[in-house]
């Protein structure tokens, strides 16, 4: 019983050191879609590692990002603290995208956004719609 309760110890930490150590997990197509609500630097900063961090270990993961309310900053080129990560991250298939309401309360066109952000109607109804399309939800940044 203590070799079997030993072995589950080593197997489990092994476990959690390929994913403490940046390492490829697997290699399936995950769907995750992200929201993100925050303006502060600290925030965008965190999103985007949470991308960096994902993509690491599955390098497959298909991510959209939504911005909404304060989160909007990220995504404006005026605002966004993290304009370099965004744009980085959209060139390898990450998707940064943009309420269309929040613009509308804010007054911001297309024009206005980080050249890599798409605009979507709602965050609301994307959030919605992507998992009802079966992709995990994550809250971004802390």
């Amino acid at each position: 019983m203590k070799l079997l309760t030993f072995l589950f110890v080593i197997i489990c930490s092994g476990s959690l050191l390929a994913q403490q150590s940046n390492e490829v997990i697997d290699l399936k197509k995950h769907k995750i879609v992200m929201q993100f609500s925050n303006s502060d630097s600290a925030s965008q900063a965190s999103v985007v590692g949470q991308v960096k961090n994902i993509r690491t270990a599955w390098p497959n993961a298909q991510i959209e990002v939504v911005c909404h309310g304060p989160g909007l900053d990220l995504l404006v080129a005026s605002k966004s603290k993290a304009a370099h990560q965004v744009a980085e991250w959209s060139g390898k298939g990450v998707v940064f995208a943009a309420c269309g309401n929040t613009m509308k309360r804010k007054n911001l066109k297309k024009e206005d956004l980080l050249q890599s952000g798409v605009v979507i109607p709602s965050a609301m109804i994307e959030l919605t719609l992507k998992q009802e399309k079966g992709w995990a939800y994550v809250k971004g940044a802390h």
